[in-house]
Order: structure tokens, then sequence, then C-alpha cells
């Protein structure tokens, strides 16, 4: 593992976090940003864009400046958050202060923070914005800012704030793009504000430890599989819908039927997203319903399942639910609950991606392979009958 001239206190927290090989981003994009360039960088989720721009930012940090130096940004009160554990467990036991900015959260607070001089600012653009216009977030020492998941940064309320806050920098500032996807939208905004980019590309590899997988069924049957699905034992899942009045429904029929289920919407409070998740994370729920908006900065490390209701309509949806589970090499499963038409719309999501879908059931309290004829596993598809979901042959236990 090439230490990239990182610090000796960097590479020694790295090893007490069990890492001991670099990611395809981290390996490209770390040398990169210690060179100084403008990078935008895309990587499939989990797969370590944080400590991808943190461990050099980190260690490109002037001690001897009082004034905030980096400046992290990201379209979601959960992902800041998020982010702002990772950067004080790499800072610990250094003197580099760091603080979150983030909206609807005591303004005055955050001010009396800023008086703390921290270095590093992880924060909602719209809550920069504010302490930028209040003159109390000094702009001038900034050199580093960051747009994580800037895709959906430049879909948010604030996003006319985020060229004015890049504005509000000196020149020479050094500008860092990172997403699970970059639309050529957010490649139009970072080249609009960036003269020279340095584009990282990492294949969205869709295969790895993750277990793709279909149940054939009819819209009326999805409930019931739920039902069933949630009786797995010690099942914990991701639920995902297109639908957001979806999600309320099914949630409240499900509780009634006694599986404990959540909905996690994108306007939680603060502490009430972090219980939501945190009742999950513990298996007091058993199924947690969102939306993909709403789970964007969710980091559970070994969330086993993840289940969609409704096939997304674009691959890079597909991408960012699937990057629930099989974070960091830790293994998982997508279950996919298709009526035959939408069957054939998840098989057109795969177009350029190297990814097989298993047909699954649920059969004994268990989630199952379904074993399918050869024919059919060449085609990877099968027609769907009234009888599909009696398996042909032996079944065979879907190992976790």
């Amino acid at each position: 593992m090439e230490h990239f001239q990182l610090s000796e206190q960097t590479i020694l927290k790295l090893k007490s976090n069990n890492i001991t090989k670099w990611t395809a981003v981290q390996e490209e994009a770390i040398p990169a940003i210690l060179e100084g360039k403008d990078v935008i960088a895309q990587s499939p989720t989990g797969t370590g864009k944080t400590l991808a721009y943190l461990l050099p930012l980190i260690n490109m940090i002037d001690e001897k400046e009082d004034n905030p130096q980096i400046l992290i940004m990201a379209p979601t009160r959960e992902l800041v958050m998020q982010i702002f554990q990772v950067v004080q467990d790499y800072t610990q036991n250094t003197n580099i202060k760091v603080a979150s900015m983030v909206g609807g959260a005591d303004v005055k607070r955050q001010i009396e923070k800023l008086k703390q001089k921290p270095k590093i600012i992880v924060g909602s653009p719209g809550r920069i914005a504010q302490l930028i216009k209040l003159k109390k977030l000094k702009m001038h020492a900034i050199k580093k800012i960051v747009f994580d998941e800037v895709d959906e940064l430049i879909k948010t309320d604030d996003q006319n704030d985020l060229p004015q806050i890049v504005k509000a920098t000196m020149k020479d500032r050094q500008l860092l793009f990172f997403s699970a996807t970059i639309t050529p939208h957010a490649m139009k905004f970072a080249k609009e504000i960036s003269t020279d980019l340095k584009e990282i590309s990492i294949e969205q590899s869709l295969e790895g430890n993750i277990i793709h997988g279909f149940i054939p069924c009819e819209e009326r049957e999805k409930l019931e599989l739920l039902r069933r699905i949630g009786s797995v034992e010690n099942m914990k899942a991701i639920v995902f819908s297109n639908d957001p009045f979806k999600l309320e429904g099914y949630a409240s029929k499900l509780n009634f039927r006694g599986i404990k289920t959540a909905v996690l919407h994108s306007k939680l409070g603060k502490m009430e997203r972090s219980r939501v998740l945190k009742d999950l994370q513990t298996g007091y729920t058993t199924l947690l319903f969102s939306t993909d908006v709403a789970a964007r900065g969710i980091d559970l490390q070994e969330l086993p399942y993840v289940i969609t209701l409704d096939v997304p309509e674009k691959v890079e949806q597909y991408t960012h639910r699937s990057g629930r589970v099989g974070r960091m090499g830790n293994k998982g499963t997508v279950i996919n609950l298709v009526t035959p038409r939408e069957k054939k719309n998840l098989f057109g999501l795969r177009g350029t991606q190297k990814l097989y879908f298993e047909q699954l059931m649920v059969s004994h309290g268990e989630i199952q392979k379904f074993e399918m004829k050869e024919k059919d596993i060449i085609e990877n598809k099968t027609k769907p009958t009234s009888n599909e979901n009696k398996p042909s042959k032996p079944k065979k236990k879907l190992k976790k």
C-alpha cells in the first residue's frame, strides 16, 4: 500500500481502522489532489470516496493558519454529519478543529463554533451562504472546496448558492467534485467553475459481493411478499419505492401485521432521522421504507438487504440503491419485487453493466435461490407462470 507522502499519523490511523489497501478511486484521486489539481471523480457508492479526498486535504492543512481552509459541502443533513464524523475520526489527536454547519440548527451556536477557529467546515450550501452573508464565515483562507454528491447538490433548493460560495474564495482555490454518478448537468456545472479538471471515472461495476435478485409476482402480491421477507430471521432491509405515497401505506399495513417498519422522509429532523436509522441498525426495525433522495448519505456498514418495490428508471438509481449493501467489500443482497412488465424493465437496466440477476424466492422463512432451467440461465430470464415460485429442483439456501 503506497503512502502517497501522507503523514505518519494518517497512515497509523488507516492501519487502526484496518485499511490496508487503497480502493480504485483513492488510488487515482489522492495523488491528483496532492498535486493541487481540480478533480471530478465518479465512483460507485461504498468505494471510499470520502477518504479519497479527505486524506490528502488533511495532509495539506497549514496548522499555523487560524481561519477555515477546507470547505466540504453535501446535499443532505445526514451526509453532512456522516462526513463530519469521518473528519473527526481522522483529525483526532491533532490541532485540526472541525465544525459542522447545517440548516435547521441554531445559527448563533454555529457562529460560536466559528470563533473556535475550525480549519475544516462540513456543511450544507444554504447555511454556508447564510454565514457568508452575515460576514461570520471568512472565505479568503478557504483553499479547498469539496462538492460531495455533486449531482444531488445541484438539484437542491440551495443550488443557486454554490457559484456565489465559490466566488467568495480566492482564485487559486482547489475544487473537488465527487459522486457515485456524474450526470451531464453535474459535469457542465463543474466545468463552468473550473477551467482545468482532471476526470476520474471508476467503472460502475455492480458485481462483487452483492447478489442481485428478483422475485416474480403480481402487484397485488407485493405486500404479502414483504410480510414474508420481513418475517425472515434477523432481517434488516431498506425498501425503496419510486412513489413516496406508497411508503406510508405499506409501512402501516405491515406494522398492523406484526412487522416492525419505519419510514425515512427527506424532511425528517436530525434527531428523528438518527433514531430511525439506529432502530434499523439495532434490529428494532425490520424494514425501513425510503425514497432515493431520503437515502442519500446513509452509511450502514452491515446492512444485509435492499428491497425495491418499483424498478428505478435509470441504472444510476439502481446503483445508488444497491450501493446501500456490499459497502467496502461486505456481502449483501438486492431483492427486486417485479411484475412481468417490471422484470423486462429491470433486465433492461443492465446495459453495459456486468450484472446477472438471480431469481429468488421466500420459502420456510428463508431467502433462497430459485433453480432455473439451463435455457433460462443462458438468457437470464424466465417466463412468469402461476407456478414459478415453486422450485422444480432442490432448494438452495442463499448464503449471507
